[in-house]
Formats: C-alpha cells, sequence, structure tokens
C-alpha cells in the first residue's frame, strides 16, 4: 500500500527551494524587519527570521516596555542584537527603512495594523488566526487589493514543514481511498484563571494602546498577557489558537474551503474561572460526502495535544508535529508506518522570504488564512448562539440569523477604524 518513493518525490519538488544558499545570500542585502508584538511568538518569528538569513532586526515593538526589554535581551542571548526599540507601532510603519513587519499582538489587533503595514507598504507577516472576526479578514483582503506588490503571509508554518508537504501529497496520491470523515483537535491542560479585582495598570503598559480597537474595559492582571486568548474582546480562544493551525491542514490537505453548515456545541463546562470562550468544544463542518469534526477540551492531559487525522476506505493517516503515521485498513497485510517530523519555522520564513523576492507563491497567503480564521469564528458563533450556522460569503452574513450575524463584525473604538483600508 505504501508507496513512499512516489509521494516522497512529488514533495522533495517542492521542498527544494527551503533550501538556502548561505553564500549566496550573504552577498545580498538582507531584508529589515521590525517586529510589532514582543512576547512569545514574536520573539520566536524574529529569531527565525534571522536564522533563515533573508532578514535582520531592525525594531522591536511592544506597548509593554517590560516585555519589550526583556525580549530585547533575550534575543541579544542568541546573539541577536535589536537596538532600536518602540512603544507605538505607527513608528514602525512609518519607517521607510523597515520592509517587513511581523504582527505578533493579540489577536484583536491583527488585522487592523496588517491592513496599516499594507497602506504603509510594508510587507507583512501576521500570527494567525488571520483576524479578530470576519469583517476585519475580509477588510485586510480589500486593503491588499489597493496594494498587489505587497506580500502577506499568515504565521501558519506547519504548510511550510516538509513532514506535512510529504503526508499531503501522500493523501492526494489516493493511498487513502475515499475520504469521508476528518477529525483535529487540541487536547490539553489550562491552569484556572482566578478572580481578582480590576488594578490600575501597570507604568511599564501602555494599556491604552494596548486596549486598540477592543471596548475600554479596567485592567485586571489575568485578561492581559496570553490570557487574552480567553476573553471575548481581545482573543478568539483556543479554537482561534489552534484551530486555526489544524482546521487549516484539513482544509489544504482535502482541498476544501467553506462548509455548508456548521453546528458546534461547548461551553464554560470545567474550568469555570474568568475565561470567557469555551473549555470544551466540538464542531461539525459539513461537507459534500464528508464530514469535518473539531475538537477542544482544555482540562485534560491525556491523548495527543494536537492533531489531524483522515479516515478513507483504504486506511487512515493521523498527523502531528512530531510525525504523521499511516493505518492501512488491512493491517496483516500492511502494517502501519511512521514517518519523521521536520522543521516548520526556519522553512516558513525562508518560503516568506521567497514570495517578497518573487522566486515562490508563500505557503500561507492571506487568503487561505482568511478561510481558516473563518471557519474558527464559524466554530465559535455556532457555540455561542447555541444553533447550526450557515454562511454567505458574497454577502459577509449567517443565513436567516440576524443574531449569529451580529459576530461577523463589531464597532471599533475610537480613533481606530479598518473600514477606511478597504
Amino acid at each position: 500500500m505504501l508507496n513512499r518513493r512516489q509521494f516522497i518525490a512529488s514533495s522533495a519538488v517542492a521542498m527544494a527551494s527551503t533550501t538556502l544558499t548561505r553564500k549566496a545570500r550573504a552577498q545580498s542585502p538582507k531584508m529589515r524587519a521590525g517586529i510589532i508584538g514582543c512576547r512569545r511568538r514574536g520573539a520566536d518569528v524574529a529569531e527565525k527570521l534571522v536564522k533563515s538569513g533573508y532578514f535582520e532586526i531592525k525594531t522591536l515593538c511592544d506597548c509593554d516596555e517590560k516585555e519589550l526589554r526583556s525580549v530585547q535581551k533575550e534575543l541579544a542571548s542568541k546573539n541577536i542584537n535589536v537596538s532600536n526599540l518602540e512603544k507605538d507601532f505607527r513608528r514602525v510603519l512609518d519607517d521607510k527603512e523597515i520592509d517587513v513587519v511581523v504582527v505578533a499582538t493579540p489577536d484583536h489587533w491583527h488585522s487592523l495594523i496588517t491592513a496599516m503595514a499594507i497602506s504603509a507598504e510594508k510587507h507583512v507577516y501576521v500570527e494567525k488566526p488571520f483576524s479578530y472576526n470576519i469583517f476585519d479578514g475580509y477588510a485586510v483582503l480589500q486593503a491588499m487589493k489597493k496594494h498587489p506588490k505587497q506580500v502577506v503571509v499568515v504565521g501558519s508554518q506547519q504548510r511550510s514543514g516538509k513532514h506535512f508537504h510529504e503526508a499531503r501529497a501522500f493523501i492526494q496520491s489516493g493511498e487513502l481511498g475515499k475520504i469521508a470523515f476528518a477529525r483535529s483537535a487540541t487536547i490539553h491542560w489550562r491552569k484556572p484563571l482566578p478572580r481578582v479585582p480590576d488594578t490600575e495598570p501597570p507604568p511599564h503598559l501602555d494599556y491604552n494602546m494596548w486596549t486598540g480597537p477592543a471596548p475600554m474595559k479596567p485592567y485586571n492582571q489575568y485578561r492581559v498577557h496570553y490570557n487574552w486568548h480567553f476573553m471575548l474582546d481581545y482573543g478568539t480562544g483556543d479554537t482561534g489558537n489552534w484551530a486555526a493551525h489544524w482546521l487549516d491542514i484539513v482544509r489544504w490537505f482535502l482541498n476544501i474551503d467553506y462548509p455548508l453548515r456548521v453546528h458546534a456545541h461547548g461551553g464554560q463546562f470545567v474550568t469555570r474561572d474568568i475565561k470567557e470562550w469555551p473549555d470544551t468544544q466540538t464542531a461539525i463542518l459539513e461537507y459534500p460526502e464528508l464530514t469535518v469534526l473539531w475538537e477542544l477540551r482544555l482540562w485534560s492531559e491525556y491523548g495527543t495535544d494536537s492533531f489531524a487525522e483522515f479516515h478513507g476506505d483504504k486506511g487512515t493517516l493521523v498527523i502531528t508535529r512530531n510525525d504523521w503515521k499511516v493505518f492501512p485498513n488491512n493491517s496483516k497485510k500492511f502494517p502501519p508506518k511512521t514517518f519523521p517530523g521536520s522543521d516548520i519555522d526556519i522553512p516558513h520564513a525562508v518560503n516568506f522570504a521567497k514570495a517578497i523576492l518573487g522566486e515562490e507563491k508563500p505557503n500561507a497567503p492571506a487568503e487561505e488564512g482568511h478561510i481558516t480564521a473563518v471557519l474558527c469564528h464559524l466554530c465559535n458563533i455556532s457555540t455561542m448562539v447555541s444553533r447550526p450556522v450557515v454562511f454567505d460569503p458574497q454577502n459577509l452574513t449567517i443565513k436567516d440569523d440576524p443574531e449569529a450575524s451580529q459576530w461577523i463584525k463589531r464597532t471599533y473604538r475610537e480613533p481606530w477604524n479598518i473600514e477606511q483600508y478597504i
């Protein structure tokens, strides 16, 4: 059953371009990047951009000076020295010497900063999810039409991993037969967030800038750094955080886009703390002759952390960031096989650079990131209204459901407004 030579040969063509010719790069000027949002992913992406050989970091930007200094020190320990620090991202966009910006802020800032960066003629690497809501993503795509020379990619770095390309080629070769069911999930433990009184924000944090287009609310230490993922006004939950990776893999492997219908159920069933997005969620995404399942459990340490699996009438394929496995239906004649994982981050940075240089197409283009983000939003919308939803991408509405449609867009807090970039 396993024709490994065929699918590795086909994936080798796709992946050959990720191999760096360091001598050639040493003779070429590096692109200058500004990192907007320095905690966690911002620092990580900065390191990977430098290691790719194509970029240097000119500016670090964060509205929390403590985080800004911490990341500067962390990068310096890795021989990445950045002296230029900013607290207002608009100064990064105004800097004509900066070619590229990385948007690694909380979700509620992703689309607006991306649209502003495009308008400032910067190339953009925006972290997933592509958008905070459906309209925001649409607005970025419209801004891109006005500036077609700007490359915008999404931090869906799994699309650049060699073993993801191999597994996708295997599925598309037909080895699994008719695939009628796919499942993706994230299962892990999220510690409860305690209820503590609101306070004044710390002096090192520009809380007004951090809040940005979101409604202004009193500062609380357990609603900001990282925990914003679980707050309705700032994040998209762990569905936006992880389905943005794994539903994206299902879409990419099977060449599917918007579902016919999404029916999701979930809530704060276990932790019951200050988190506002679900800690438990199951969503069924209906496609012609295909059911896609998304599962979320944030209170368990049992099972594979995050994965996607594909079930065909000839076998099953399961993929993680560590490896991918094939389980033939006739396991006595064809035993299961495991294939190793691969780096996903540096190849993603290389692909971004080569897309800017016109040498490759983006592995994770904005258009694909938008569709995947819409799927995440639909899972969340269906969960919050407790009924199935049918999305109309032409009119940006949930069909025959005005209440659910209210989740597609929100009013921005002044002076921020994404509609001016459409």
